[in-house]
């Protein structure tokens, strides 16, 4: 297994090859993240419901939530069990495109939250959902095109994310007092 993610990684690293394309996924494997969280963030103050199961400010909390526990947990969990070197620490001969600090690789944080985020709205609106799941693979892409990750570690970071989800959505229920009181406080906030 170890051997096909190295040479998946390379398949991928390699493509690396034509500076338009660089740029191009440099900045969706650092930059897209925050356009995609601002989607995100769109949703609570969207007017038209996205929904007819659950109002748009109880879906970004559930996708939040979602998020925290795949990133705070799950993926810390997994962190601490497994240590993976970044590409660019382990290899020399890798198109690094740009600089990003040597901690751990696995599994992927990018990946994990934006899965998360996603895969809750998905089961609220297809169509966004869709939309959010293709940003997501783009960015898990581009982290292992511009040598900062592995390929397990952006594929464990979505599986991550869809059972943190999964986890959230079953929970959904029990969760509404918590719910309710993110509403509470961001009505007193004016927040929305």
């Amino acid at each position: 297994m170890y051997r096909i993610n190295i040479e998946l990684f390379y398949l991928i690293n390699n493509l690396a090859v034509n500076k338009y394309i660089n740029l191009f996924f440099s900045f969706c494997a650092q930059y897209l993240i925050f356009i995609f969280l601002i989607l995100v963030i769109l949703i609570w103050f969207y007017k038209k419901p996205i929904s007819e199961k659950l109002d748009n400010k109880r879906i970004f909390m559930l996708s939040v939530l979602s998020s925290i526990v795949s990133w705070l947990v799950i993926d810390k969990i997994l962190g601490f069990i497994y240590y993976e070197p970044r590409p660019f620490v382990r290899f020399h001969n890798i198109h690094l495109l740009f600089h990003y600090i040597a901690n751990n690789s696995f599994p992927s944080d990018h990946s994990a939250v934006t899965m998360a985020l996603a895969s809750i709205i998905f089961i609220y609106n297809k169509k966004i959902g869709a939309f959010l799941i293709f940003l997501s693979v783009l960015i898990g892409f581009s982290r292992v095109f511009s040598g900062v990750h592995y390929p397990d570690d952006i594929i464990v970071g979505f599986l991550s994310g869809i059972l943190s989800a999964y986890i959230i959505y079953m929970l959904r229920d029990k969760l509404e007092k918590v719910l309710s009181l993110g509403l509470k406080i961001a009505n007193k906030l004016h927040i929305g």
